[in-house]
């Protein structure tokens, strides 16, 4: 009588799929940006965000080592999103970051809330956003100055008695205006197109530069 073969095993018998594994930093990081966005900085603390990740406080210490450092690492990564143009226009990447904006009401929120409260004393994102000003001035001007014919250039950009150019004061509104139209926005969108305010108020500053002698 010859034996019975055996009944082969049918059963899925692979490895399970390794787990995805997870970046916490960027979690923690994301998450932060989103309460910083809603509650501002110093309304927030570490146990805050920690909580909604189901870590300790010490979890996030690890990655940042401070509050301040991972309030330097949420302003820097909106930089690493949307970094300035290199050889391109600059005025041109104002308007599209203004319409980029009206698509990500977070990263505009966090922006507008963080940049206000670092007015405040003591801030520890003050030097961040004053260093980030100054930078931006600098370059506005720059980009308004290449956009006036050589007559009108050298007139903008002249220093005045209190050591400060037309095309540097067309800067610091462009920046102000950017700023302001945010604010307006979040509070009702259906309100105002940034980008196209952002483009008007460029084009209506060149104008008034291109005028002056």
């Amino acid at each position: 009588m010859s034996e019975t073969p055996p009944v082969p095993d049918t059963r899925n018998t692979a490895p399970p799929a390794p787990r995805r594994r997870v970046n916490r930093r960027d979690q923690i990081l994301r998450t932060a940006a989103e309460v910083f966005a809603t509650q501002g900085f110093h309304n927030t603390s570490l146990a805050d965000i920690a909580a909604m990740l189901d870590i300790t406080p010490a979890g996030v210490l690890h990655h940042f080592g401070s509050k301040t450092g991972l309030l330097t690492a949420v302003l820097e990564l909106r930089d690493d999103t949307e970094p300035a143009p290199e050889g391109g226009p600059m005025l041109d990447h104002l308007v599209t970051t203004a319409e980029r904006n009206s698509e990500r009401p977070g990263t505009t929120q966090l922006y507008a809330v963080l940049s206000a409260e670092s007015a405040t004393e003591n801030h520890p994102a003050q030097d961040w956003f004053r260093d980030r000003y100054t930078i931006l001035r600098r370059d506005i001007e720059g980009a308004v100055l290449d956009r006036l014919d050589p007559e009108h250039r050298g007139a903008a950009g002249a220093p005045g008695p209190d050591g400060r150019s037309a095309a540097g004061a067309a800067a610091a509104a462009v920046i102000a205006v950017m700023d302001g139209l945010q604010v307006q926005w979040l509070l009702d969108p259906e309100a105002v197109d940034m980008a196209e305010v952002t483009g008007l108020v460029i084009d209506a500053l060149v104008a008034r530069l291109s005028q002056e002698g």
